[in-house]
């Protein structure tokens, strides 16, 4: 995702605290390449230690959100996502026990998926998710692309050393689900299921970062 979205800046004092974190994407897609999402930001696992946080002004020069914050940041970003043509059904929770984030929506096809990215895109990164989309889905042909266009990895360098901490731990898991067996996958990280009809990617946020490790796959499908 951008490094402008709106919920990720809300929580970003909180992650400079905490490295135990996960970043979840799951798409399930129709026949016809409509679908679900959802995305998952989940902290459960430093609960404690955010509650604790959450009790502060600001935290290593960083001022902490207030929940009210967090909530009308969510609460824009919703909204934002639902003025998307393809966008229907956005859902989110917000969980202030466990501290897990969750965004939801219907698509009519990938494109709608692309339009929201760029919805939260520098101009830079627009230009980049146009020529080459985040997500294509050939409803022929039976190919899903799951591609990957910001440089994350510059944007971590101009960072303080003590904030990249924050990646140290965290990790980012790719789901996606579909009507038809998966007959290949160009990601070799990635497992698919007995099924056949779902495939998982899990991967550091470090690797992610340093390129050790690339979330683009290009999986094909049985016609």
């Amino acid at each position: 995702m951008s490094k402008k979205l709106l919920l990720f800046f809300s929580l970003l004092s909180l992650f400079l605290c905490t490295s135990c974190f996960e970043f979840v994407e799951e798409i399930t897609f129709n026949k016809d390449g409509s679908g679900s999402a959802t995305l998952t930001i989940n902290l459960s696992k430093s609960k404690t230690k955010i509650a604790s946080i959450m009790l502060l002004d600001s935290v290593n020069g960083y001022k902490v959100p207030t929940k009210k914050t967090i909530k009308n940041k969510l609460t824009e970003m919703v909204n934002k996502i639902e003025k998307t043509k393809g966008i229907h059904n956005v859902k989110n929770t917000l969980n202030f026990d466990e501290f897990i984030v969750t965004i939801s929506c219907d698509f009519d096809n990938v494109e709608a998926l692309n339009e929201v990215l760029l919805t939260f895109s520098s101009k830079r990164e627009a230009l980049a998710i146009k020529k080459n989309k985040h997500f294509t889905y050939n409803k022929k042909n039976k190919t899903f692309t799951r591609s990957h266009h910001f440089n994350i990895g510059k944007e971590f360098q101009k960072t303080k050393m003590k904030d990249r901490k924050v990646f140290e731990t965290a990790t980012y898991t790719g789901i996606y689900r579909f009507d038809n067996p998966i007959l290949s996958s160009t990601n070799t990280q990635a497992k698919i299921s007995k099924s056949k009809k779902a495939i998982m990617l899990r991967v550091k946020a470090q690797d992610i970062i340093t390129n050790k490790q690339t979330i683009k796959n290009k999986i094909q499908l049985q016609n």
